[in-house]
């Protein structure tokens, strides 16, 4: 049976396909280099699927499509209607437009939430799995979060009401932040209110909104009314923000308890899922919790691929080499044991490099496929990487770690492969990775994880340090590279020292 999982939303189109045997991943910002890239009507992607795949779409025995009525003007209004009811999917109509123009034995369309909720399944346990499901974003339909029970929804918010993802857009805009595309306004905040300290007094007051009240949480108004001067609130943004994000945190902790035990095994996915602040508040009280490193908009055809594994009563699916899964350009070679051994003798000489191996990362930080690399010890290294990535000083940067010695450099010692938690310095000698506020975002690498794994070891032996500053292989406003020729480029219009390509070494 050959199965094919759309996520057509306005933004982050992805696709996930079922041959009979594997699944198959492709976010199309990669192929198309074009950060946040979205489809100008819901059909375009057919061509481009089967000639990447090899098939026929009349081939495909049943589609599954996470659709955004919103972002197409083809009968806007007759899908809204059927998307705003509490149906998690349904069939569409042989007379329905664009659907029509499938030519699938069968089209399903995915609630938006309900998607995000099933994406987390090559994370959990087969026999042990999640019974809460809490998805969590900017908008879904109309929705701004869902929370589900055995898979039924027992409780949503609304758009207009309750959006924290929106709400952290906006905040972008009153703080100045500038970005290339709106989308990227919520992780710069998340950087960005680590600089600020928090009003007690306000926080106090924040406790009066419920999750159904996000927008008056965020509302500058009663920052003013509590400053008692608008000049004065205006002068103080920073302590602004680093309140209303606290009390947000605890506004999901509460949420979460609400709806869970803590010891319950939770599913937690959407776009604010990306917040690693709330995340790892979250982590702290519910220490089973799962979350994926593709849990925001590109994570919904897997979902959508999962929730039609389940409807045809399928076997579990088995996906290789997560979470290394894109369909992008793999190098011809891995790197030897002597290209690594350089590598990491120039990461020891100070040097800047970029890493291509295998295929890239799903989700949107550098797991070790796709990364800028360097010492994390250098005292000017987050300038000199700033100046590549074209980036913000105030923004952090991440590391990788080898994972047996995370607990005597940080203080906390669970694992996390996919950068989705904060942990907190207790030897603090990395001025390249430490945020404001002594954190840092870091990948715990477990001794299975191949030639990035080697490449730390291979450092550590020569320099004693066992993590290194990691950060995507792109700059600012721009998607991860996805092609040997998108490295290449970076190489040659950057201050990067060294490119290493799969066993190719380029140097300057």
């Amino acid at each position: 049976m050959k199965l094919l999982a759309v996520g057509m939303t306005t933004h982050d189109n992805n696709v996930s396909y079922f041959d009979g045997i594997n699944i198959k991943y492709c976010k199309f910002e990669r192929t198309k280099q074009e950060k946040h890239f979205g489809f100008d009507n819901p059909w375009e992607w057919i061509k481009e699927v089967e000639k990447m795949w090899n098939f026929k779409i009349e081939e495909i025995d049943e589609i599954g499509i996470d659709f955004d009525a919103f972002a197409y003007s083809d009968n806007a209004e007759e899908y809204n209607k059927i998307l705003n009811t509490q149906e998690l999917y349904y069939y569409v109509p042989d007379k329905s437009n664009p659907f029509k123009r499938y030519g699938a034995k069968k089209v399903i369309n995915i609630n938006h939430h309900f998607a995000h909720s099933l994406s987390t399944w090559m994370l959990e346990d087969k026999q042990n799995k999640p019974t809460t499901r809490i998805v969590i974003d900017g908008i879904g339909n109309d929705k701004s979060f869902s929370i589900f029970k055995n898979n039924e929804i027992v409780r949503f918010g609304l758009f207009k009401d309750s959006s924290i993802g929106y709400e952290m857009d906006l905040a972008g805009g009153w703080l100045g932040v500038k970005s290339l595309n709106a989308l990227d306004n919520a992780g710069k905040v998340m950087g960005l209110q680590s600089y600020g300290k928090i009003d007690k007094d306000f926080l106090n007051k924040l406790k009066q909104y419920s999750i159904d009240e996000v927008k008056e949480i965020f509302n500058t108004k009663n920052w003013e009314k509590h400053k008692n001067d608008e000049l004065l609130a205006r002068l103080t943004p920073l302590d602004w923000i680093k309140t209303v994000h606290e009390s947000i945190g605890d506004l999901l902790v509460n949420l979460f308890k609400e709806y869970a035990e803590p010891e319950e095994i939770i599913s937690y996915s959407g776009g604010v899922a990306q917040n690693v602040v709330w995340n790892t508040k979250l982590k702290e009280n519910f220490k089973n919790i799962i979350i994926p490193p593709h849990s925001g908009d590109e994570g919904t055809s897997l979902g959508t691929i999962e929730f039609l594994r389940i409807k045809n009563n399928l076997n579990f699916f088995e996906i290789n080499n997560f979470p290394y899964i894109q369909n992008d350009a793999n190098p011809l070679d891995d790197p030897s044991e002597e290209t690594i051994k350089f590598a990491a003798k120039c990461l020891s000489e100070g040097k800047i490099i970029g890493w291509y191996q295998g295929n890239g990362e799903v989700g949107p930080r550098a797991l070790g496929n796709r990364s800028i690399l360097m010492d994390p010890r250098i005292k000017n290294g987050k300038k000199n990487i700033n100046k590549i990535k074209k980036r913000e000083n105030y923004r952090p940067f991440g590391a990788s770690i080898l994972s047996e010695y995370c607990d005597q450099y940080f203080d906390t010692s669970y694992e996390d492969s996919y950068m989705l938690f904060t942990k907190n310095f207790i030897v603090n000698d990395f001025p390249a990775i430490t945020h404001v506020d002594n954190t840092c975002r870091v990948q715990t690498v477990k001794k299975e994880s191949g030639n990035f794994r080697k490449l730390i070891e291979e450092f550590y032996d020569i320099t004693g340090c066992p993590l290194l500053l990691n950060t995507s292989l792109n700059i600012n406003g721009k998607p991860i590279s996805g092609y040997k020729e998108n490295a290449i480029h970076l190489f040659e219009s950057t201050n990067i020292d060294c490119m290493f390509i799969g066993n190719e070494i380029l140097l300057k």
